[in-house]
């Protein structure tokens, strides 16, 4: 079995059963997923960015006329770009080669404006000073003998740093979101992972997490977890691998029902107080 790793753990904590729709269902790329990944490139790996993603541009063939085709290029071929007209593309003319990236021009631009804001926040800049980014590393949980795996977005001498990108605009929903989504467990899982393969020492700083905001002013956060709050996460990401090891030793998937739910609502809800004074419910 494949080493297990955060984006298919974390569905445990819907179901079991949508942990193992998942893992025979991998998620297909979206947009939303591609501005991601290229966010985490203009802000983590500048230097490679313009030569990874690419925006389609004007079709590069002069025609009769001497001027330059008027139509969107939409085949590539030798950095360059070319319509679907007859004769306008070479003949070799296709997608891009592996490892690049097509993203629209907004979009490209957005991740652009995203690394400039992160690269202005003094903290943030800080952080990114020194280190690598996507850094692959293995290990075994010792709790549970599970083998898994992870992808750090940049690792420091003294510890990790996460990159979301968000359409908060706050930083009390920033917060909210961690806890929802979590991002806690997330980021205790990478800071135990890193420990465990040798990639930071056992007594590496606490995490961070860097957000940054994908509309205007794209603003800054930086977060550094509390011990509190990295042993939450620690909980929670541990108590999943538990669930996890659970179902595969039951070979038992279960949804997030199974049996029978008595349901109460809530105080709040119309009529559980009972009548009103006026006689209405």
């Amino acid at each position: 079995m494949n080493r297990l790793n955060w984006s298919t753990l974390k569905h445990l904590a819907t179901s079991p059963k949508m942990l193992r729709w998942r893992m025979e269902h991998p998620q297909e790329d979206t947009p939303a997923l591609k501005l991601g990944r290229a966010i985490h490139c203009a802000v983590l790996e500048p230097d490679v960015f313009a030569s990874r993603w690419v925006a389609p541009g004007q079709c590069g063939t002069t025609v009769k006329t001497g001027g330059r085709c008027t139509n969107g290029g939409s085949l590539y071929y030798a950095g360059e770009w070319y319509c679907r007209v007859r004769g306008h593309a070479p003949e070799d003319a296709g997608d891009p080669p592996a490892g690049i990236e097509v993203l629209d021009g907004e979009s490209l631009d957005l991740a652009v404006r995203c690394a400039e804001s992160v690269r202005a926040h003094k903290a943030a800049a800080k952080l990114l000073k020194y280190g690598r980014a996507e850094a692959e590393i293995e290990w075994t949980d010792a709790h549970t003998g599970i083998e898994c795996r992870g992808r750090l977005d940049w690792i420091m001498p003294d510890g990790i740093v996460d990159l979301k990108s968000t359409r908060r605009e706050t930083l009390r929903e920033i917060v909210g979101d961690v806890s929802r989504m979590l991002y806690h467990a997330q980021v205790a899982w990478y800071h135990d992972g890193a420990i465990a393969a040798g990639a930071i020492s056992a007594d590496a700083g606490r995490p961070y997490i860097v957000a940054v905001g994908t509309s205007d002013p794209y603003d800054v956060a930086v977060l550094r977890l509390t011990q509190a709050t990295l042993d939450a996460g620690r909980i929670a990401y541990r108590d999943l691998l538990a669930r996890y090891q659970q179902c595969l030793a039951a070979n038992w998937w279960p949804g997030f029902a199974p049996e029978i739910v008595e349901l109460d609502l809530p105080q709040w809800a119309p009529g559980m107080m009972g009548p009103q004074e006026d006689g209405t419910w």
